[in-house]
């Protein structure tokens, strides 16, 4: 026993290891890494789980920053002062060189809106707190993610909060428990990875469940100072390679594919084979390349593609796709790709060479990045205070940017949406009334939802918002993505099916959901639930779809310079003839019942305003916020379909 306890001490001892030279096959992991994120915010065919190059780069992290502090304790050369001014001169400047390279492209680009969400987004990352601010965005009152330029920032939050607690835990347990730190170190790492089990949103973005990967990568540190296993490398790149291409977005919230991804960078970490092919790829002038500028790399890629996606959506407006709104902007954006990529490569190599290994010398002063940080700031302050630089839509009506601004026409109490709401936070508004109105559906419904509750008719009724992702009653695996981002989704189906002798207001984007689930199944979910409903004495009322625009009602307006008295549709037969609508409509209508009311959109919009036309826009009042969410306009009009039913 004192033999194997004298082996396994000889193993973690941290006192005998020394700083390491440069690693190609470490550089070449960050090549894998970087390029691996690029191509999935590219939605490339190719590593579809390519989400997963971050988690590589962590592990490579811990790795690194270990052995760097295990050495310098070796040699009484370790202060955490020295230490946090060497990751201020790596991390700082190229991430304030990104941010100011985004500064003229944010201006003429993003409306006051989206600036002040930009703006935040930087200023959470300057703070390294990205990841918790992304965490609790509300994405359903946010931009779409591809075009948010700092949405990628969350993983220098994670590392920055890394940086900042590991050293002084590590000198914490080196000075008082200095025989066991290998096992608490163990012990952290167990209680990051137990954390993970029970799912959420949070998961992905937040330190406490992202510890474990870094620590992963100091424990490789400890064992492989003294632990090396030859070809090694060959299965750790199998792993990773097969990991990346075979665990997509269903995936993303999942510990597998993780874990699997780790145990891929631990094989090629203990292995340092130099005669290896990996090492030898890794020295291949590319290869090393992109290693050597990971960093720059992934700074610049995600602003790049994403003004590059809002600015191919503002030049497409008045082009569409029936099946895909997308489609041109899509189009737009791939085939400008290659200069995309140009560019991005010209940048990053710019910026490591004359930003990042600048700043990294001893000679630059410190007081440099200060100054920039005091710009950076600066700029900031003015457009928040400005609410956006709103003083560039100065000759737009302000009426046009308040339609554009989704929170507008949401239910907010408490400066709070009641959008997607666990069951004990419900926005129940209580007039003790013996009837209920309950507004039960997806984003579509909760439109409904301000003028439901404010109009003078419906103002003695109890009203509850129901809407969330949680659209069907019993089948749950439709409801996922609520569960991930901590909704007691068992919870509301309970509750759901509880509901009696009430108006329940049905409302959902059908063409979404059919392209999600399929005919099939969308008409198994729609007769379970509306089963459900009727069964307890509920009066239903259905809303069939709204007509959908393959552009962006205010946007048109604002990019294409038009008159707010200007009328903005599309033709009537674009409706009756788009086949969502069509399987829509023999859904709902096989559904019969003396409990269930209807309320046809397609009537008040198409045909009605103007002749053979579907309008989004019309003397002066915009019912659409985007392509397809009512404004309180538009809803105002299907809310007077259903204040008659309920009144009559």
């Amino acid at each position: 026993m004192n033999l194997l306890q004298t082996r396994f001490q000889n193993l973690v001892d941290i006192s005998g290891i020394d700083r390491i030279k440069f690693r190609n096959d470490i550089n070449g992991l960050r090549a894998v890494s970087v390029v691996s994120v690029i191509l999935y915010h590219i939605d490339s065919n190719f590593f579809k789980g390519g989400y997963l190059g971050v988690d590589i780069f962590f592990v490579i992290s811990g790795y690194l920053i270990s052995n760097i502090i295990f050495s310098e304790i070796k040699n009484d050369e370790f202060t955490l002062k020295k230490f946090y001014i060497r990751r201020i001169r790596r991390i700082l400047p190229a991430v304030f060189s990104t941010i100011i390279f985004s500064f003229p492209f944010a201006y003429f680009l993003l409306s006051p809106s989206e600036t002040i969400e930009y703006l935040n987004s930087i200023l959470y990352t300057l703070f390294f707190v990205s990841n918790i601010y992304f965490s609790k965005l509300d994405f359903y009152n946010s931009e779409p993610t591809d075009f948010m330029p700092f949405l990628h920032t969350w993983s220098l939050g994670v590392e920055e909060q890394f940086y900042i607690i590991f050293p002084i835990l590590l000198l914490l347990i080196y000075k008082y428990f200095q025989k066991q730190i290998f096992k608490i170190l163990i012990s952290i790492f167990l209680i990051s990875i137990y954390l993970n089990l029970q799912i959420s949103f949070e998961n992905f973005y937040l330190i406490q469940y992202r510890f474990w990967q870094l620590l992963a990568g100091v424990i490789i540190c400890i064992l492989s100072n003294t632990l090396r296993i030859k070809f090694f490398e060959i299965p750790g790149l199998f792993i990773i390679f097969y990991t990346i291409n075979n665990f997509g977005d269903d995936y993303i919230l999942s510990l597998r594919p993780r874990i699997l991804v780790t145990v891929g960078v631990a094989c090629i970490l203990f292995s340092e084979n130099e005669s290896s092919l990996f090492e030898k790829a890794s020295k291949n002038q590319i290869v090393k390349n992109l290693g050597l500028t990971s960093f720059s790399l992934y700074l610049l890629h995600q602003p790049i593609f994403a003004f590059a996606r809002i600015y191919h959506n503002k030049n497409s407006l008045l082009l569409g796709n029936l099946n895909d709104p997308n489609f041109f902007y899509k189009k737009l954006f791939e085939e400008s790709l290659p200069w995309y990529f140009l560019l991005l490569f010209v940048l990053a190599n710019i910026n490591f060479h004359y930003v990042e290994s600048k700043f990294l010398k001893i000679t630059t002063k410190l007081k440099y990045i200060f100054y920039l940080l005091i710009f950076i700031l600066l700029i900031i302050f003015l457009g928040l205070s400005d609410d956006g630089f709103k003083y560039r839509y100065e000759n737009i009506s302000p009426e046009l940017l308040e339609y554009r601004d989704n929170r507008v026409n949401s239910l907010i109490i408490n400066e709070e949406s009641c959008w997607q709401r666990n069951i004990r936070e419900i926005c129940y508004f209580n007039r003790q009334s013996d009837i209920k109105i309950y507004n039960f559906g997806d984003s579509h419904s909760h439109t409904l939802s301000p003028y439901l509750v404010s109009t003078p008719i419906l103002n003695t009724y109890d009203f509850i918002d129901l809407s969330g992702c949680v659209k069907y009653i019993e089948h749950l695996n439709t409801a996922e993505e609520c569960k991930v981002r901590g909704q007691d989704i068992d919870q509301k189906n309970e509750y759901l099916k509880n509901i009696k002798n009430s108006y329940v207001i049905y409302f959902i984007n059908t063409k979404m959901e059919i392209n999600k689930y399929n005919v099939e199944n969308f008409e198994e979910y729609i007769n379970t639930t509306f089963t459900s409903l009727l069964r307890n004495n509920n009066k239903l009322i259905i809303v069939y779809p709204v007509p959908q625009f393959n552009f962006g009602i205010p946007q048109q307006f604002i990019e294409k310079g038009l008159d707010v008295k200007e009328t903005v549709s599309i033709n009537y037969s674009n409706f009756l003839n788009d086949t969502y609508m069509i399987a829509s409509y023999k859904i709902y209508d096989n559904i019969q019942n003396t409990n269930i009311f209807r309320v046809y959109p397609e009537k008040i919009f198409c045909d009605s305003f103007v002749s053979n036309e579907c309008v989004g826009a019309f003397s002066g009042k915009l019912f659409y916020y985007d392509k397809s969410h009512l404004t309180k306009d538009g809803a105002a009009l299907v809310g007077r379909e259903i204040e008659k039913i309920i009144n009559n």
